[in-house]
Protein backbone atom coordinates (compact mmCIF):
# COMPACT_ATOMS: atom_id res chain seq x y z
CA UNK A 1 0.00 0.00 0.00
CA UNK A 2 1.19 3.62 -0.88
CA UNK A 3 2.18 5.56 2.36
CA UNK A 4 -0.14 8.43 1.30
CA UNK A 5 -3.30 6.47 1.54
CA UNK A 6 -1.71 4.79 4.62
CA UNK A 7 -1.75 8.26 6.35
CA UNK A 8 -5.60 8.65 4.48
CA UNK A 9 -6.61 5.94 6.52
CA UNK A 10 -5.17 6.75 9.53
CA UNK A 11 -6.58 10.35 9.46
CA UNK A 12 -10.03 9.15 8.79
CA UNK A 13 -9.60 6.87 11.81
CA UNK A 14 -8.73 9.29 14.06
CA UNK A 15 -11.74 11.55 13.10
CA UNK A 16 -14.01 8.87 13.66
CA UNK A 17 -13.60 8.39 17.10
CA UNK A 18 -13.31 12.37 18.74
CA UNK A 19 -15.33 13.27 21.19
CA UNK A 20 -18.34 15.00 21.02
CA UNK A 21 -18.25 18.49 22.53
CA UNK A 22 -21.70 18.69 25.16
CA UNK A 23 -23.43 21.78 25.70
CA UNK A 24 -24.87 22.19 29.12
CA UNK A 25 -28.18 22.76 29.01
CA UNK A 26 -29.99 25.51 30.85
CA UNK A 27 -29.17 26.25 34.66
CA UNK A 28 -30.78 28.43 36.81
CA UNK A 29 -30.02 30.54 39.99
CA UNK A 30 -31.99 33.29 41.96
CA UNK A 31 -28.72 35.38 42.85
CA UNK A 32 -31.07 38.09 44.45
CA UNK A 33 -34.47 37.95 45.86
CA UNK A 34 -35.25 41.78 47.62
CA UNK A 35 -38.73 42.27 49.17
CA UNK A 36 -39.81 46.38 49.67
CA UNK A 37 -40.85 47.62 51.98
CA UNK A 38 -39.56 44.88 54.62
CA UNK A 39 -42.42 45.93 57.17
CA UNK A 40 -45.39 47.06 55.91
CA UNK A 41 -49.45 47.27 56.71
CA UNK A 42 -51.99 45.63 56.25
CA UNK A 43 -53.58 45.94 52.95
CA UNK A 44 -50.36 47.31 51.86
CA UNK A 45 -48.49 46.85 48.70
CA UNK A 46 -45.05 44.84 48.74
CA UNK A 47 -42.97 44.49 45.97
CA UNK A 48 -40.76 41.36 45.53
CA UNK A 49 -37.77 41.59 43.06
CA UNK A 50 -35.81 38.53 41.75
CA UNK A 51 -33.09 38.02 39.95
CA UNK A 52 -31.95 35.33 37.91
CA UNK A 53 -29.19 34.23 36.25
CA UNK A 54 -28.67 31.06 33.15
CA UNK A 55 -25.42 29.78 34.14
CA UNK A 56 -26.04 26.91 31.44
CA UNK A 57 -24.84 26.58 28.19
CA UNK A 58 -28.29 26.60 26.28
CA UNK A 59 -31.48 28.74 26.63
CA UNK A 60 -33.86 28.06 28.77
CA UNK A 61 -37.25 29.19 30.02
CA UNK A 62 -37.93 29.73 33.46
CA UNK A 63 -41.28 29.44 35.22
CA UNK A 64 -41.19 28.91 38.46
CA UNK A 65 -43.60 29.95 40.90
CA UNK A 66 -42.90 31.92 43.96
CA UNK A 67 -44.02 31.36 46.93
CA UNK A 68 -45.81 34.03 49.60
CA UNK A 69 -46.49 32.75 52.80
CA UNK A 70 -46.85 29.17 51.19
CA UNK A 71 -49.21 30.18 48.72
CA UNK A 72 -48.43 29.80 45.06
CA UNK A 73 -47.91 33.05 42.91
CA UNK A 74 -48.63 31.79 39.18
CA UNK A 75 -45.12 31.81 37.51
CA UNK A 76 -43.80 34.42 34.89
CA UNK A 77 -42.49 32.55 31.91
CA UNK A 78 -38.98 34.10 30.79
CA UNK A 79 -36.68 33.00 28.25
CA UNK A 80 -33.12 33.61 29.33
CA UNK A 81 -30.07 32.95 27.13
CA UNK A 82 -26.96 31.40 28.43
CA UNK A 83 -24.28 33.69 30.73
CA UNK A 84 -27.00 36.30 31.10
CA UNK A 85 -29.46 37.55 33.43
CA UNK A 86 -33.47 38.81 33.78
CA UNK A 87 -35.16 40.26 36.66
CA UNK A 88 -38.63 39.75 38.10
CA UNK A 89 -41.26 41.95 39.71
CA UNK A 90 -44.32 40.88 41.88
CA UNK A 91 -46.47 42.98 44.21
CA UNK A 92 -48.32 41.63 46.81
CA UNK A 93 -50.58 42.65 49.36
CA UNK A 94 -51.65 40.92 52.68
CA UNK A 95 -54.46 41.79 54.53
CA UNK A 96 -53.56 39.57 58.05
CA UNK A 97 -50.93 40.68 60.37
CA UNK A 98 -47.55 38.36 60.39
CA UNK A 99 -44.18 37.55 59.20
CA UNK A 100 -44.07 36.08 55.40
CA UNK A 101 -41.98 33.52 53.76
CA UNK A 102 -40.77 34.32 50.23
CA UNK A 103 -39.39 31.57 48.77
CA UNK A 104 -38.19 31.36 44.41
CA UNK A 105 -36.25 27.92 43.44
CA UNK A 106 -33.33 27.78 45.67
CA UNK A 107 -33.24 31.19 47.33
CA UNK A 108 -35.41 32.37 50.74
CA UNK A 109 -36.83 35.80 51.73
CA UNK A 110 -39.20 37.62 54.37
CA UNK A 111 -41.27 40.36 55.19
CA UNK A 112 -43.20 41.46 58.05
CA UNK A 113 -47.34 42.77 57.78
CA UNK A 114 -48.31 44.59 60.99
CA UNK A 115 -51.60 45.42 61.95
CA UNK A 116 -53.37 48.85 61.74
CA UNK A 117 -55.38 49.85 64.60
CA UNK A 118 -57.06 53.50 65.02
CA UNK A 119 -55.50 55.97 67.09
CA UNK A 120 -57.21 59.06 68.20
CA UNK A 121 -55.53 62.38 67.76
CA UNK A 122 -56.31 66.11 68.62
CA UNK A 123 -54.25 68.76 66.69
CA UNK A 124 -54.07 72.14 68.20
CA UNK A 125 -51.74 75.16 68.68
CA UNK A 126 -53.03 76.77 72.43
CA UNK A 127 -52.99 76.31 75.82
CA UNK A 128 -57.01 76.36 76.44
CA UNK A 129 -56.54 80.20 77.92
CA UNK A 130 -57.45 82.85 75.26
CA UNK A 131 -55.68 86.17 75.40
CA UNK A 132 -58.07 88.60 73.53
CA UNK A 133 -60.85 87.50 70.50
CA UNK A 134 -60.31 88.93 67.35
CA UNK A 135 -62.50 89.25 63.92
CA UNK A 136 -61.38 88.41 60.69
CA UNK A 137 -62.61 91.84 59.34
CA UNK A 138 -64.83 92.48 56.34
CA UNK A 139 -65.32 89.49 53.81
CA UNK A 140 -62.66 87.89 56.04
CA UNK A 141 -62.09 84.78 58.04
CA UNK A 142 -59.36 83.05 59.78
CA UNK A 143 -57.45 80.57 58.15
CA UNK A 144 -55.19 77.36 60.29
CA UNK A 145 -53.11 74.56 58.80
CA UNK A 146 -52.16 70.89 59.96
CA UNK A 147 -50.24 68.28 59.64
CA UNK A 148 -50.46 64.98 61.30
CA UNK A 149 -47.67 63.27 62.49
CA UNK A 150 -49.62 59.87 61.39
CA UNK A 151 -51.45 59.15 58.33
CA UNK A 152 -54.09 58.54 56.45
CA UNK A 153 -55.60 61.09 59.28
CA UNK A 154 -59.99 61.10 59.34
CA UNK A 155 -61.86 64.30 60.25
CA UNK A 156 -63.85 63.89 62.89
CA UNK A 157 -64.80 67.13 64.51
CA UNK A 158 -63.40 70.71 64.28
CA UNK A 159 -63.66 73.12 67.60
CA UNK A 160 -63.46 76.44 67.86
CA UNK A 161 -63.22 78.47 70.73
CA UNK A 162 -65.17 81.92 69.78
CA UNK A 163 -68.53 83.55 70.50
CA UNK A 164 -71.33 86.35 68.87
CA UNK A 165 -71.57 89.60 69.96
CA UNK A 166 -72.98 92.78 68.84
CA UNK A 167 -75.92 93.62 66.76
CA UNK A 168 -77.08 93.34 62.89
CA UNK A 169 -75.41 89.62 62.96
CA UNK A 170 -78.80 88.25 63.11
CA UNK A 171 -80.28 85.82 59.70
CA UNK A 172 -76.55 86.09 58.73
CA UNK A 173 -74.49 82.62 58.33
CA UNK A 174 -70.60 81.68 58.24
CA UNK A 175 -68.70 78.75 56.57
CA UNK A 176 -66.08 75.77 57.75
CA UNK A 177 -63.89 74.89 54.83
CA UNK A 178 -61.42 71.85 54.84
CA UNK A 179 -59.20 72.71 52.20
CA UNK A 180 -56.44 70.86 50.76
CA UNK A 181 -52.71 71.21 50.67
CA UNK A 182 -52.91 73.23 48.27
CA UNK A 183 -55.31 76.58 50.17
CA UNK A 184 -57.20 76.74 47.19
CA UNK A 185 -59.11 73.17 46.50
CA UNK A 186 -62.16 72.54 49.15
CA UNK A 187 -62.48 68.81 50.46
CA UNK A 188 -65.06 70.19 52.45
CA UNK A 189 -67.75 72.92 53.15
CA UNK A 190 -70.31 73.53 55.76
CA UNK A 191 -72.77 76.61 55.58
CA UNK A 192 -74.18 77.39 58.99
CA UNK A 193 -76.31 80.02 60.96
CA UNK A 194 -73.99 82.16 63.35
CA UNK A 195 -76.07 81.52 66.32
CA UNK A 196 -74.45 78.26 66.12
CA UNK A 197 -71.93 79.89 68.27
CA UNK A 198 -73.14 80.96 71.55
CA UNK A 199 -74.86 84.83 72.11
CA UNK A 200 -72.87 86.11 74.65
CA UNK A 201 -74.81 89.47 74.44
CA UNK A 202 -73.70 92.93 73.54
CA UNK A 203 -70.79 94.58 74.38
CA UNK A 204 -68.16 94.42 76.05
CA UNK A 205 -66.62 91.61 74.57
CA UNK A 206 -67.70 88.38 76.20
CA UNK A 207 -65.64 85.49 77.19
CA UNK A 208 -65.46 82.82 74.45
CA UNK A 209 -66.40 79.04 74.75
CA UNK A 210 -65.48 75.66 72.26
CA UNK A 211 -68.29 74.57 69.71
CA UNK A 212 -68.02 71.62 68.50
CA UNK A 213 -68.76 71.27 64.46
CA UNK A 214 -69.16 67.40 63.37
CA UNK A 215 -66.95 66.77 60.03
CA UNK A 216 -68.32 63.26 58.45
CA UNK A 217 -65.00 61.30 58.41
CA UNK A 218 -62.78 63.25 55.74
CA UNK A 219 -59.75 61.35 55.73
CA UNK A 220 -56.82 63.11 54.66
CA UNK A 221 -53.58 62.25 53.02
CA UNK A 222 -50.85 65.43 54.54
CA UNK A 223 -50.97 68.85 54.91
CA UNK A 224 -54.60 70.20 55.29
CA UNK A 225 -56.46 73.88 56.37
CA UNK A 226 -59.52 74.63 58.24
CA UNK A 227 -60.62 78.43 56.90
CA UNK A 228 -63.24 79.74 59.12
CA UNK A 229 -65.00 82.45 56.57
CA UNK A 230 -66.98 84.89 58.80
CA UNK A 231 -67.36 88.01 56.42
CA UNK A 232 -68.90 90.05 59.74
CA UNK A 233 -68.36 92.97 60.81
CA UNK A 234 -66.11 94.53 63.21
CA UNK A 235 -68.67 95.18 65.68
CA UNK A 236 -71.01 92.41 65.06
CA UNK A 237 -70.50 88.21 64.33
CA UNK A 238 -68.32 85.97 64.75
CA UNK A 239 -64.76 86.45 67.11
CA UNK A 240 -62.48 84.12 67.59
CA UNK A 241 -60.08 83.34 70.79
CA UNK A 242 -56.12 83.90 70.25
CA UNK A 243 -53.69 82.02 71.95
CA UNK A 244 -50.16 83.75 72.10
CA UNK A 245 -48.40 80.75 74.34
CA UNK A 246 -46.30 79.70 71.10
CA UNK A 247 -44.47 81.28 68.29
CA UNK A 248 -47.27 81.43 65.46
CA UNK A 249 -46.27 79.23 62.26
CA UNK A 250 -50.11 77.95 61.64
CA UNK A 251 -52.33 80.76 62.25
CA UNK A 252 -53.22 83.50 59.54
CA UNK A 253 -55.79 86.30 58.83
CA UNK A 254 -56.95 85.64 54.80
CA UNK A 255 -59.96 87.35 52.76
CA UNK A 256 -62.14 85.65 50.27
CA UNK A 257 -63.67 82.23 49.73
CA UNK A 258 -62.11 79.54 47.92
CA UNK A 259 -60.34 79.08 45.81
CA UNK A 260 -59.67 83.19 45.67
CA UNK A 261 -58.08 83.30 49.68
CA UNK A 262 -55.74 86.20 50.15
CA UNK A 263 -53.28 86.01 53.15
CA UNK A 264 -53.45 88.81 54.50
CA UNK A 265 -51.03 90.55 57.54
CA UNK A 266 -52.45 91.10 61.16
CA UNK A 267 -51.21 95.03 61.20
CA UNK A 268 -53.51 95.44 57.98
CA UNK A 269 -56.59 94.99 60.09
CA UNK A 270 -55.48 95.49 63.44
CA UNK A 271 -53.78 98.57 65.18
CA UNK A 272 -50.18 98.34 64.18
CA UNK A 273 -48.89 98.99 68.02
CA UNK A 274 -50.97 96.41 69.56
CA UNK A 275 -49.26 92.72 70.58
CA UNK A 276 -52.07 90.88 68.27
CA UNK A 277 -50.81 92.92 65.06
CA UNK A 278 -47.67 91.12 65.25
CA UNK A 279 -48.77 87.49 63.16
CA UNK A 280 -45.89 85.76 65.38
CA UNK A 281 -48.18 85.77 68.74
CA UNK A 282 -51.70 84.77 67.00
CA UNK A 283 -53.00 81.16 66.97
CA UNK A 284 -56.41 81.16 66.49
CA UNK A 285 -57.77 78.85 68.90
CA UNK A 286 -59.16 76.10 66.10
CA UNK A 287 -58.53 72.26 67.03
CA UNK A 288 -58.97 69.00 64.82
CA UNK A 289 -59.82 65.67 65.90
CA UNK A 290 -59.56 62.72 64.00
CA UNK A 291 -58.65 59.05 63.78
CA UNK A 292 -55.22 58.16 62.08
CA UNK A 293 -54.60 54.51 61.35
CA UNK A 294 -51.10 53.39 62.37
CA UNK A 295 -49.02 50.52 63.13
CA UNK A 296 -50.37 48.09 66.03
CA UNK A 297 -46.58 48.16 68.25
Amino acid sequence: MKPALIVLIAAVALSACATPTVVAPASFEVTSLKVAPSEALEGQAVTITASITNSGGMPGNFDEPLLVGGTEIPGKVITIQPGTMKTLTYVVTKNKSGTYTVSLHNTNSQFRIKAIVPKDMELKYDNDKYRTVLWAGYNGGFLTDFTPSDLPFKINKISICGGVYGMGWEGKTFDIYILDSDMKSTVYNQTLAIAKFPVKGTFPIQAPSWTDFDVPGITMNGKFYIYLYTSTGQHKGVHVGVDDSVFNEHSQLAQGKPPYIGVIAPGNLYTPSIWYADTTKVNWMIRVEGTALVAED
